[in-house]
């Protein structure tokens, strides 16, 4: 039993060596990759891009036999490494079913679609069954809005019937419209039943008026306005249509991830989106693990969502979806994806921080080819090798890369290529005011905390807002110290002090001699009990010698025993004789255990 208990702590402690061995190579690692975090060249950062590529380049191999899985194939191919593009291109064509989808899946022929025509393939088969599978969104709730400067009395007509309303001076409605039109909201809209939302509704007044559609989710209480919100002279007419749709998943059901995905499909093969919009605006808040923010941003190009994108950054600076479906290193990859174009310090900060995180291989996330491969594409944005012969940069002609709906038809070129997935190439920058943008310029102290973009009037027109810049550096926060010079035992690290202070920590090398004294404290430990193992008959034996030692040393006769005269009133104690005993026989055991003793000590 014992030799078990001592065999247990043996165990126990070897087991708490490599704990502590692990959680010290890990600290070394995560050290040793904040230590690299200095301020690098754009040369440098080019050369770690290309480190990056080659690292891609041998994961996936030549024929793309090392990419499994569609997404991995296609975000390879986005990524455009040169020599496995077009091995990846022949792999994916013939993955594809007989029905244009690949495997039906929504998000994978989605990202299929994107692939092949990054590389300039024809994906018209691919688009027609990607399009069969758009549903009306039924977890919206929609009404339709009435409003006028002056009560007036309005007329709406649907599925051949007309219903009258009034609008009162304080805006509000006074009946329902038929089946499909009930009162909402205190009154002051209609609720447009789920069984109606293919119908067309058309609204004439007898004064001014506007009318719009309003929509949110089923158990959110934020309500958005639909982007097309109409005007009308009095007995005018307007026509408004529920057009909500998603993309069903392999349930039937609508599917966020495979919704925004085929969305941005459409999107640059040329179809209208519109109608896809309100759903992935609406179930955001509910699909928050998908990065949804970004996918708005690269759709609409709304700059709200661009600085909500930013603001949702992490302290370290980088992006990680709240519950993420992936980890941070897609989602910071996605996120810079969406904000390519942006010059806000902290989209600059976090193409810095992919850069620091990146493998001393070049790759991402210990050669994940998924992670790697969006990383890429959201860094660099090259063109395919080979999709057009001689393909020529946007921004090399000397033109301009911005969102498609600022570049007038007859400017766009459609010849050169921008990296954005929702920009196109166009002749002139057409820029605004900062004003125009709802955008402000900061003042010298102040920091912007959202989005930034280049306008008529500044580079660095903030869409978001102008705070007084934080006392507390991004060192602080980070649990270091800001110096005028770092001391002997501490090293430089790039997070920002305030003036010409540096970032300062505790050297990587003063760490690793503090867990040394750990490991030879655990060695000691571990060798001391394997020699009291080793030992351990002759360590009995000593304590069985100390222990009876004690027991030989009788103490001397009590008043009144032998050896003392007899106390008054007591007879005096007479002397028994001892009786004689005869020489007990050897212990062989005994002998045996000192004669194993005595060979272990020669």
């Amino acid at each position: 039993m014992k030799k078990v208990k001592v065999a247990v702590v043996l165990i126990m402690l070897i087991s708490l060596a490599v704990v502590i061995a692990q959680d010290d190579s890990t600290n070394s690692n995560q050290t040793n990759s904040l230590s690299t975090q200095q301020s690098v060249s754009p040369q440098q950062d080019q050369s770690k891009i290309e480190k990056g590529f080659e690292c891609l380049k041998n994961l996936v191999k030549n024929d793309c036999s090392g990419a499994e899985t569609i997404q991995e194939i296609a975000l390879t191919i986005l990524a455009s490494p040169d020599d496995v593009t077009e091995g990846c291109k022949e792999k994916l064509k013939s993955l594809q079913s007989s029905d244009g989808s690949w495997g039906g899946s929504v998000r994978d022929t989605g990202l299929a679609i994107l692939a092949l025509n990054h590389v300039g393939e024809d994906t018209e088969n691919a688009e027609k069954w990607l399009l069969t599978k758009n549903r009306t969104a039924t977890d919206l709730i929609w009404y339709l809005q009435q409003d006028s400067n002056e009560a007036t009395q309005c007329k709406i007509s649907y599925s051949g019937n007309d219903y009258t309303i009034n609008i009162g001076d304080n805006k509000k409605i006074d009946s329902s419209a038929g089946e499909c039109l009930s009162l909402a909201r205190s009154n002051f809209w209609l609720r447009v039943s789920p069984n109606c939302y293919d119908k067309e509704f058309q609204i004439s007044c007898d004064k001014d008026f506007i009318s719009t559609l309003l929509y949110k989710q089923q158990n959110s209480p934020t309500i958005y306005v639909l982007d097309n919100t109409q005007s009308a002279p009095a007995f005018g007419t307007i026509n408004l249509k529920i057009n909500a749709q998603c993309f069903s998943g392999a349930g039937g059901e609508c599917d966020y991830e495979a919704s925004a995905w085929a969305t941005l499909a459409l999107l640059k093969t040329g179809h209208n989106v519109e109608n896809f919009i309100p759903y992935l605006i609406a179930l955001a808040d509910s699909n928050k693990k998908y990065l949804p923010t970004a996918f708005i941003y690269i759709i609409t190009n709304y700059d709200d969502y661009g600085t909500q994108l930013i603001k949702e950054q992490k302290l370290g600076n980088y992006w990680e979806a709240e519950s993420t479906a992936y980890n941070k290193f897609y989602d910071t990859g996605l996120a810079i994806l969406a904000l390519r174009d942006s010059s806000a310090d902290r989209v600059v900060k976090a193409k810095d921080w992919l850069l620091f995180s990146q493998d001393s291989n070049g790759c991402w996330n210990s050669n994940n080819i998924r992670d790697t491969a969006i990383i890429l594409w959201g860094l660099e944005g090259r063109a395919a090798p080979g999709r057009n012969v001689g393909v020529t940069y946007c921004s090399e002609a000397n033109y301009f890369c911005i969102p498609e709906a600022e570049c007038p038809e007859n400017e766009k070129l459609p010849n050169y290529f921008c990296p954005g997935l929702s920009t196109v190439c166009c002749m002139t920058e057409n820029l605004k005011l900062c004003s125009e943008y709802n955008g402000v310029i900061c003042k010298e102290g102040e920091v912007c905390t959202g989005n930034e973009r280049k306008a008529k009037d500044t580079d660095s027109c903030c869409l978001g807002e102008c705070v007084e810049e934080s006392t507390t550096t991004e060192c602080e926060e980070m649990g270091y110290i800001c110096r005028d010079s770092c001391s002997e035992n501490q090293e430089e690290i790039s997070y920002s002090c305030s003036g010409s202070q540096v970032c300062c920590r505790a050297k990587t090398t003063t760490q690793k001699k503090s867990a040394w004294w750990i490991w030879l404290l655990i060695i000691g430990i571990i060798i001391l009990l394997i020699l009291i193992w080793i030992f351990r008959a002759r360590l009995r034996l000593f304590l069985f010698k100390i222990k009876n030692k004690f027991k030989k040393e009788k103490p001397g006769p009590a008043p009144g025993q032998m050896g003392y005269p007899p106390r008054p009133g007591f007879p005096p104690i007479r002397r028994q004789p001892i009786p004689m005993t005869r020489p007990q026989p050897k212990d062989e055991k005994l002998d045996n255990v000192f004669k194993k003793l005595k060979e272990m000590s020669e």
